[in-house]
């Protein structure tokens, strides 16, 4: 309240309430700071489980001081869909962002867009292609940087970056949306050979974890390679949370920290077999904060379940911004003054790898039931994915010939079931398929049911596959099509990496509403 409202509000009291405020101004709107991760696992947050002591003191900060939403889920288990999915408040489905290509977002607002129109200052930090559903960062972004490829490890400078840019905000005295997108814990990892050829291995953690301190997840076999993987896993999942102190740092220097909604998740799991790019409980679980001070109580917690389509409805919200118009968005306002309730399932994916090299699967997520759906498949076709490419993946190939857990494990990963059902509350590994319990037959039915509506409401082009589920023959000719589809996209669409599954990308200029498949 400033001085001249509070010597009215002192004057009103003193004549019983007799003076309006009529003359206070509207209060300033909210500043939105979004701070995102990238590879993080749920749970290898301190407030949300980890067994490390001291891991992400920051993180924690803001959970003490905010919210924490513990069933919090995106919409997609790889990079670019899933940023995409959090800028749009659409699924990847409804927008056709499913890959790492550019769609034509002239029917899909954004955040930053909607933001930008309203008067605030918009900017992003890191990962600016794979953000924008479009190629034109001028479109939602007043300011847009990308670090290089040292320097965006270095909380130093992901700090000094976001001080500038609340440095403007205060001189052009606009409210701000602002972007943070942290590399860590991507590979390559800290002590990765990749990390030192790089230089980011320059930048290191504020604490090491000891060896004795990693703890191998139950969904990975217990080999020295993977414990020495998770290691430096681990190691960058502690530089993340110093580089979300020194955001906070700047962002309390600035004097604006009272005044900005503060948001921390991960875009998707951690850079292993079984999470990221799969479409487990550990690929799409996030850790979900939130800060608003004197708006949402320090230490509250949520457990209904909550999906990264509801971000866009809850930015524009306390924004004091009315959704776009258009078709009815899946989302919820997380802030809202009467909150909607929570759904009774929200949805994840995953289409396609980096390269274009389709991997289709889906899940639905119950409150304490996960349902997947695998079309690819098919009992032939071969599963290609970026975790493939890691240290941890490596070391299982090696290891299955002499180890049977291991390569009953591996064979799992490269030719899982067609559905399957898990039990989250007692099987949060999902360890144990269940789609072929009947004591759980009633569960299944409802869970493809779930499945099956959003499938019809976002018009999934894997509807055709989920129907013909049971039947391999039609499961195989179905992925065969997607396959000669993604080698054309890959020659024509514009791609946000320089290189996929048809080569070089540089000359590719179309654009498209909804994928061809």
């Amino acid at each position: 309240m400033t001085l001249i409202a509070r010597f009215l509000a002192v004057i009103a009291a003193l004549f019983g309430g007799a003076l309006a405020l009529a003359d206070e101004p509207e209060k300033s709107r909210v500043n939105i700071l979004v701070v995102t991760v990238d590879d993080m696992n749920w749970n290898s947050v301190g407030a949300f489980g980890s067994p490390i002591a001291d891991i992400t003191p920051h993180i924690d900060a803001l959970a003490r001081n905010g919210r924490r939403f513990e069933r919090a889920y995106v919409t997609a288990s790889n990079c670019s869909p899933s940023r995409v999915a959090l800028m749009t408040g659409r699924y990847p489905q409804e927008t056709g962002a499913t890959g790492f290509f550019y769609v034509d977002d002239k029917n899909t607002p954004t955040i930053a867009g909607e933001l930008r129109r309203n008067g605030y200052l918009t900017g992003i930090i890191n990962k600016v292609s794979d953000t924008n559903p479009a190629p034109d960062s001028r479109k939602y972004w007043d300011v847009f940087a990308n670090l290089g490829a040292a320097a965006k490890y270095s909380p130093g400078q992901i700090g000094k970056a976001s001080a500038g840019f609340f440095a403007r905000a205060r001189s052009e005295a606009r409210p701000f949306y602002l972007m943070v997108n942290i590399a860590d814990p991507h590979k390559p990892n800290f002590n990765d050979p990749e990390a030192a050829k790089s230089g980011a291995d320059a930048h290191t953690p504020s604490r090491i974890i000891a060896p004795n301190e990693v703890a191998v997840p139950a969904f990975l076999p217990d080999l020295p390679g993977i414990r020495s993987d998770l290691r430096n896993y681990t190691n960058s999942v502690k530089r993340a949370d110093d580089a979300l102190g020194a955001i906070m740092a700047s962002l309390r220097a600035s004097g604006l920290e009272e005044d900005t909604l503060v948001i921390f998740l991960s875009d998707h799991g951690m850079p292993f077999p079984f999470a990221k790019s799969s479409v487990y409980d550990n690929s799409l679980r996030t850790p979900l904060v939130m800060q608003w001070k004197g708006r949402i109580a320090p230490g509250s917690v949520e457990t209904g379940l909550v999906s990264t389509v509801d971000l866009m409805p809850t930015i524009l919200d306390a924004a004091r911004i009315a959704m776009p118009n258009g078709p009815a968005y899946p989302g919820r306002s997380l802030v809202a003054a009467a909150p909607t309730a929570a759904p009774t399932h929200v949805f994840g994916s995953f289409d396609e790898n980096a390269r274009g090299y389709p991997v289709p699967m889906r899940a639905a997520i119950g409150q304490e039931w996960l349902y997947v759906f695998n079309a690819w498949s098919d009992g032939q076709y071969a599963v290609k994915n970026d975790d493939m490419n890691h240290a941890s993946f490596k070391h299982m190939v090696k290891s299955a010939p002499r180890d049977p857990a291991t390569k009953a494990r591996l064979d799992y990963y490269l030719a899982p079931p067609v559905e399957e059902l898990c039990h989250l509350k007692v099987d949060p590994d999902c360890l144990v398929n269940r789609a072929g319990d009947p004591a759980h037959a009633d569960v299944l039915e409802a869970m493809r049911g779930a499945m099956r509506a959003q499938m019809v409401r976002t018009d999934d082009y894997l509807l055709e596959a989920f129907d013909l589920r049971g039947d391999q023959a039609g499961q195989r000719a179905f992925m065969l099509r997607q396959l000669e589809a993604a080698q054309a996209r890959a020659g024509l669409l514009q791609w946000k990496r320089p290189e996929n599954i048809a080569g070089r990308t540089g000359r590719n200029r179309e654009l498209f509403e909804k994928p061809v498949r």
